[in-house]
């Protein structure tokens, strides 16, 4: 069985703009609950995309140094 060639390229990270809920309570350690409550609040910008809820980069680095 042969290896895959490695061609040595590295794609440049990926910029998010924004992140889904999901994701984004994972990564400031609340649960989905706490921040679709702080989603319906007002207290979480957020837009819909379809039925995805999506936070701005913007507003989690506001959440990190603020909090909710």
């Amino acid at each position: 069985m042969s290896k895959p060639i490695d061609s040595g390229r590295k794609d440049p990270p990926v910029l998010r703009r924004a992140e889904g809920l999901r994701q984004f309570c994972l990564s400031i350690g609340v649960s989905y609950d706490t921040g679709f409550r702080a989603v319906q609040s007002g207290r979480l910008k957020h837009f819909r995309f379809g039925k995805k809820i999506l936070i701005p980069a913007s507003e989690c680095e506001r959440v990190l140094t603020e909090g909710l």
